[in-house]
């Protein structure tokens, strides 16, 4: 499947037709793009994404559109041993793996998250999973941090500062970075691994 359209389409159960008469163009137009013979670009996706009530980006990369995030909206411990498995749905990774992966693995407190929004900052991407170290709740050194901001978990790279000021990198590449006092921030955790879902 090069792009999403057909699967919002099925899975909004309406014909080639029908969103082509929706979008204003011929079904021959929307059969060619649907098919991939002619490529599917960011303008065509803007257009036809609101027809089928998903996002443009998840119309252009239809990978993204078969993850459903629905089912890892918490966040999941990490078994260990003979630890009795969670209800699904739920992820669980093997501390074996885990140790082979992250370093000192048994001395921290380390938890699962799923990154669930689009992130401006090219480090996570939607559908990725995270290992974070709850453990590593003050940013003493530099990486990516997952922080509450107002009640949703957003993910930001943090650098200490020789002041004792925190820098956040800003999810905007046109934005000046921000320095805060580390007080001011609500860290959950650091990442420690990163599984790329796509």
């Amino acid at each position: 499947m090069s792009n999403g359209i057909k699967h919002f389409r099925e899975k909004k159960g309406i014909s080639k037709a029908e969103l082509a008469r929706r979008v204003g163009i011929t079904r021959q137009h929307l059969g060619r793009l649907e098919e991939d013979e002619r490529k599917l670009s960011a303008k065509w996706a803007e257009k036809i994404a609101p027809f089928l009530d998903c996002q443009p980006q998840e119309l252009l990369f239809p990978d993204l559109s078969q993850i459903d995030l629905t089912k890892f909206n918490s966040v999941f411990e990490i078994l260990k041993g003979n630890d009795p498995k969670p209800e699904s749905p739920a992820i669980a990774l093997d501390a074996d793996f885990l140790e082979r992966m992250v370093p000192d693995v048994s001395a921290h407190n380390l938890r699962f998250m799923m990154v669930d929004a689009y992130q401006a900052n090219g480090l996570v991407t939607k559908g990725d999973a995270l290992v974070i170290d709850t453990d590593d709740s003050e940013p003493n050194r530099p990486g990516l941090y997952a922080l509450d901001i107002a009640g949703v978990v957003q993910w930001r790279y943090l650098s200490p500062m020789t002041s004792g000021a925190v820098q956040v990198h800003s999810d905007n590449s046109a934005a000046n970075n921000e320095t805060v006092d580390p007080k001011d921030l609500k860290v959950v955790g650091r990442a420690r691994l990163r599984i790329s879902t796509l």
